[in-house]
């Protein structure tokens, strides 16, 4: 008979939770800035105006207004996808001040379903309060706290990543292939390169099927026709490729197309936010995020004072995957099948080569996306690789400091989580085939 987590364990970290999310209701207060330009490029897009180069101008409704969209930029500072634009339609006429605060709730309800799936995969108490731990300690990270801050889309990529790897586990019912074809669609419509998560399940599709294969690439491409099925939506996605080119040119010094834009206005009370009541609240709950770039070429241009080219950032990622796969297929190749456990941190391993090695500048919010590797791993805790759960758990504790005498500490910590995911997945030794 299984033993009960221990009612003190339970305590302390139901309190541990409400703390974080009283402390995150404060930090909602002081603006979340990303979140606008995702509202407005909605109501753009929505009201049939493409919106990744629009720039407010002087006399315009405050609808489009955007305090942090006033540059020299041709680009504007829209950088989330036609799809996940649609998927804000039934938000983006609320007042932006409520929509923040609903976007708080979802954060903490996609933070919930994700530790509950984790929760049910654990198989006695000791993983089951690896789950709980986890949840807990990531609450305190920079990653965490700062996706609050910038009210950022980054905590869908785990979401999306664990429902699919939740109805892919449930077997061949029609209805959970039709959710994890949806989910793979949407993974890839919200960001285009977690096309290389899937890579790594092409081990096991001899596994599945007829059935399984039509329903889920049906499922798939009925997404897609949602996001493709007119002549204005793939309009939206043409430019939104030509605004990641001009971005990557502004990430990279590139010489970006500029023009002439009207000034910022600065406006004390509009929809809902008033700027004075924000400054009061941040006085009264301070706050400090530390906005390090945890990108590979960034290290490399501080340490060796040179501009990284884009050409070599594409190399190390095709070679970081093509090693990454070939150990993997190494280790397996005498083996009856794949485990899809450990495909799916190889796969999830894969996308974030190419997050961490991206041309473009990545904040610690970014980091949010490690929760669902580290969820996995937590509900299979094993006692034999509980160095490698130390690895991590230092990872996460120094990517929740703010100091000024160690440098870049949440970016190391970053990359410590990093290194151990991939140690755990080299360090398993599959039973060989009889």
């Amino acid at each position: 008979m299984q033993k009960s987590i221990p009612i003190l364990f339970f305590v302390l970290m139901v309190g541990s939770i409400c703390w974080c999310i009283y402390r995150d209701t404060q930090i909602e207060k002081g603006y979340t800035g990303d979140l606008r330009n995702r509202i407005v490029g909605a109501r753009l897009q929505n009201a049939g105006r493409p919106p990744y180069f629009y720039k407010w101008e002087n006399g315009q409704s405050l609808r489009y207004y955007d305090p942090q969209n006033f540059d020299t930029l041709k680009v504007s500072n829209i950088t989330a996808t036609p799809f996940f634009h649609q998927l804000l339609y039934p938000l983006a006429d609320l007042q932006q001040r409520t929509i923040s605060k609903i976007w708080l709730v979802i954060e903490y309800l996609m933070l919930l379903v994700m530790t509950a799936i984790a929760f049910s995969f654990a198989k006695n108490r000791n993983q089951k309060m690896a789950v709980i731990i986890t949840t807990a300690i990531f609450l305190y990270t920079n990653a965490w706290t700062g996706h609050i801050a910038a009210g950022q889309l980054y905590l869908f990529i785990p979401f999306l990543a664990m429902l699919f790897y939740y109805f892919s586990k449930r077997g061949d019912q029609l209805l959970y292939v039709f959710l994890s074809g949806s989910c793979a669609a949407a993974l890839i419509l919200i960001r285009p390169n977690t096309i290389i998560f899937f890579l790594p399940f092409l081990f096991i599709m001899n596994r599945c099927s007829l059935k399984y294969k039509t329903t889920f690439f049906i499922s798939l491409a009925l997404i897609f026709f949602f996001a493709f099925n007119s002549n204005q939506k793939i309009l939206y996605w043409k430019d939104y490729r030509a605004a990641l080119s001009e971005q990557l040119k502004s990430h990279q010094q590139l010489h970006p197309a500029v023009q002439q834009n009207d000034p910022g206005p600065v406006f004390v009370n509009w929809e809902g936010w008033d700027m004075k009541q924000v400054a009061k609240d941040a006085a009264q709950f301070p706050y400090s995020y530390n906005a390090e770039h945890g990108n590979v070429f960034v290290l490399a241009n501080h340490a060796f004072n040179i501009q990284t080219p884009v050409w070599l950032l594409v190399a190390s990622l095709l070679l970081f995957m093509m090693i990454l796969l070939f150990l993997f297929y190494k280790k397996y190749k005498h083996t009856s099948s794949f485990d899809f456990y450990y495909i799916a941190i190889l796969a999830f391993c894969l996308y974030m080569g190419s997050d961490i090695l991206s041309p473009i500048h990545r904040f610690q919010y970014n980091a949010t996306q490690w929760l669902f590797p580290l969820l996995l791993t937590a509900s299979d805790y094993r006692p034999k690789y509980k160095w490698i759960y130390g690895g991590i758990v230092a990872g996460l504790a120094l990517n929740s400091l703010n100091t000024s005498f160690l440098v870049m500490e949440q970016t190391v910590g970053e990359y410590i989580v990093f290194l151990s995911l991939l140690i755990l997945l080299l360090s398993h030794k599959p039973e060989a085939s009889t």
